[in-house]
């Protein structure tokens, strides 16, 4: 027999090795002996060879392929594959911590006018598509796992479809963040061959009209939630939490769960871009911090050590290919994709933008929570105390941390 990874599974030298479904976004961590066996994964080795060239038992490999067919992370051939493939996967270490998600804002253009926009005024740029092409091909060396493709609205991108089609090679999760008005049927089935999963903006009910600038916006968007799940798009639904969607959360969870929505995220908007002149829309602390533990459902993951505070593994790339920790801090670039490679500028965010939980003031309190929060968001902290280091306050009302003068 000659296992060979399924389809929609990569494997991945990241801190500790891993297998990646990134049609399902599911990490299944091994041990070193594990991977030794992984890597000839390819169908070109038979189970006894595997065991020859590891030097391992028959038993405990068979043991090990059995698992793995049984979660359907390989799939046992009857015959060795053609070598059109690689003889064995051979990888370089990423770096640690490792870059595994990268939101890419590949253009400006926008058919909304939303109240929160951290980009501030929408405009026509995009970004070049071989710069993109690329900056794919340089995450995927990097042991990417995920790719967030946003805007502006990404739908509007002059080439979105063909550069989608281009990056199916990539054994990569592809996500895509819209606003929904765009999806119809023809748009959802195309989303369909080509993404792992589309994120639907969705920030109130009557309120998400005003806070998107666009009459009937939240009609738009259920019936691309609809059209999405008729055609079995994976869904999830992101909503910034503010001060006229607040009464309204209650009846959307009602209405999210009943579209089967298969997962909802939630967060409070911080004060940047467009939001700084909409402050009337900035919900209390108190009421952030409720809704958050009362709403949403599903994760995305994240690093699992609990070493580093939020956003230990993402970066940001902007539109003219600036290159940040995320996209609120894009006038803090650490370098352009048109004239740096990803790796220098992941070392660069890990040297200036990357922090531990032990040098974070919560660490410095004895906050109980710690480890779960991870500080919350550094950016966060910046715009209410001033101090990158301090507390998130919302994420302190959530866990009901009292910080002790």
């Amino acid at each position: 027999m000659y296992p060979i990874l399924s389809e929609h599974v990569s494997l991945r030298l990241l801190e500790t090795p891993i297998l990646y479904d990134f049609v399902n976004d599911e990490i299944y961590e091994l041990d070193d002996e594990a991977y030794q066996c992984a890597k000839y994964f390819t169908g070109i080795h038979s189970v006894d060879e595997i065991t020859s060239k590891i030097q391992s038992s028959k038993d405990k490999i068979s043991e090990f392929l059995d698992a793995l067919v049984e979660e359907n992370l390989i799939i046992m051939k009857d015959e060795p594959q053609s070598q059109k493939g690689e003889d064995i996967f051979i990888q370089k270490r990423s770096l640690v911590p490792s870059l595994r998600s990268i939101l890419t804002h590949i253009t400006e253009k926008c058919n909304l006018s939303c109240v929160h926009c951290y980009l501030g005024k929408k405009s026509n740029k995009e970004l070049d598509m071989n710069i993109l092409l690329n900056l794919i091909q340089q995450f995927d060396d990097l042991q990417g796992l995920k790719i967030l493709i946003s805007g502006g609205e990404p739908l509007l991108y002059s080439k979105i479809f063909d550069f989608l089609k281009k990056i199916q090679k990539y054994r990569i999760r592809r996500v895509l963040l819209s606003n929904g008005v765009l999806i119809d049927d023809s748009a959802a089935q195309k989303l369909k061959k080509y993404v792992h999963e589309v994120q639907i903006s969705i920030d109130g009910m009557k309120s998400h009209d005003s806070f998107r600038k666009k009459e009937g916006a939240f009609e738009d968007a259920i019936q691309a939630i609809k059209t999405l799940k008729k055609y079995g798009v994976t869904v999830s639904v992101g909503t910034m939490i503010h001060k006229e969607n607040i009464k309204e959360l209650p009846s959307l969870q009602e209405i999210l769960q009943k579209l089967n929505v298969d997962s909802w995220i939630l967060d409070a908007p911080s004060l940047a871009g467009e939001f700084l002149k909409n402050k009337n829309f900035q919900v209390s602390i108190e009421s952030a911090g409720e809704a958050l533990k009362n709403f949403g459902w599903g994760t995305q993951f994240e690093d699992l050590s609990n070493v580093y505070a939020c956003g230990a593994h993402l970066c940001a790339v902007m539109t003219n290919g600036d290159i940040a920790k995320c996209g609120f801090f894009y006038d803090n670039p650490v370098g352009n994709i048109k004239y740096d490679t990803l790796e220098s500028c992941w070392k660069k965010i890990i040297s200036q933008y990357i922090w531990k939980l032990d040098t974070l003031n919560c660490y410095k309190l004895g906050c109980p929570y710690l480890a779960e929060c991870r500080g919350g968001c550094r950016y966060r902290a910046l715009q209410y105390t001033g101090d990158l280091m301090d507390l998130d306050p919302i994420k302190c009302n959530f866990y009901n941390f009292q910080k002790k003068h």
